[in-house]
């Protein structure tokens, strides 16, 4: 992702959680040594670029934490998701991480399906971490093999 991605990332995280990121945040994972993203764009003949989903991780400690993943609500169900995890996995694995850690709210369900379908497994539950909404989030773990 670059500086320029930010405004269209904004609207995708406006329309996926009920507390998005704002703008410091994309701005501050950028610029951090130990984060990592990915996108995938859109690409049409005579536009420009169109960006349609990011995910942003970390990687320290041997582990991998999956800090934020969203995609524009158009492209999904289409594999996109899966596709930017698989991805990130495997650049985990090939960088000596030994496991994959995220939270995700209770009330996602559809996150909740794709995590369990890419071996991750529940671990613990953190009381109102999501602080906006005093949700619960779901700790997952998955061993990178």
């Amino acid at each position: 992702m670059y500086q320029a991605d930010i405004e269209s990332a904004l609207e995708i995280e406006a329309v996926s959680f009920p507390a998005p990121w704002h703008r410091i945040s994309f701005e501050t994972e950028l610029l951090e040594d130990t984060s990592h993203n990915l996108v995938v764009r859109q690409k049409r003949a005579g536009e420009p670029d169109r960006l349609i989903a990011y995910l942003f991780f970390r990687l320290a400690c041997e582990e991998m934490h999956v800090v934020n993943l969203a995609v524009d609500p158009a492209y999904r169900r289409r594999g996109v998701a899966r596709f930017l995890l698989q991805y990130a996995l495997g650049m985990a694995k090939k960088r000596g991480m030994k496991r994959a850690y995220l939270e995700v709210r209770p009330s996602n369900y559809p996150a909740i399906s794709l995590y369990e379908k890419l071996g991750f497994s529940p671990v613990a539950v953190r009381p109102r971490y999501y602080v906006e909404t005093s949700e619960a989030a779901i700790i997952m773990v998955k061993k990178i093999d």
